[in-house]
């Protein structure tokens, strides 16, 4: 809905005679000046790293409760009704509690991963804000759109300032990733 609503917009701006002749327009992809951020992948190495110790302590704890089973299932006849309800409710117990262990850890909105994600990577991303906003000052530019977040259809290249964006970012004080040339960045749209 949102890149429908950007697109619209962008469209009315490119196309309406007297906005055109009044208006300044550009756009970046914004998704590619982050992932050339150097610092953008060590965040994404961190959270690899905690998504990992995360993950095996959830093994562990879910090979446990296979052992548990497998008791149960192999002691079962020798089992009194009491001992039997005891695994049972054992298992029951490291089900529930590894549930909310994972949703406390991976959940998409509250989870741990998700809280630290945002955490670390919100200063670079107010950076790179300011670096887009540094070259609309510089080049002085009215909009410059995302269209990361849209669905363009075609534009021409002549509005992408991506490259002008990247180049910015050492300015905010941050380190881009080494660029060989003709790799690709210069003049990329997606």
């Amino acid at each position: 809905m949102r890149s429908n609503f950007v697109l619209l917009i962008l469209t009315c701006l490119l196309y309406s005679p007297t906005t055109f002749a009044q208006n300044k327009l550009g756009y970046i992809d914004f998704q590619y000046i982050v992932s050339q951020v150097q610092a953008a992948q060590d965040v994404q190495l961190e959270l690899q790293r905690l998504s990992n110790e995360w993950a095996q302590h959830m093994d562990a704890v879910k090979d446990s409760i296979s052992l548990l089973e497998k008791d149960l299932e192999t002691l079962s006849l020798t089992l009194t009704q009491s001992t039997r309800d005891i695994l049972e409710k054992s298992i029951r117990d490291k089900k529930q509690d590894l549930a909310t262990y994972q949703e406390q850890k991976f959940s998409p909105i509250s989870g741990e991963l998700y809280k630290k994600q945002q955490e670390l990577l919100q200063p670079l991303i107010d950076k790179v804000k300011k670096a887009v906003d540094n070259v609309r000052l510089k080049e002085k530019y009215d909009v410059i759109f995302d269209i990361s977040a849209g669905n363009p259809v075609s534009i021409d290249k002549k509005y992408d300032l991506t490259a002008l964006v990247i180049e910015e970012l050492v300015s905010v004080g941050l380190t881009v990733k080494s660029q060989s040339p003709g790799d690709g960045t210069e003049g990329k749209s997606p």
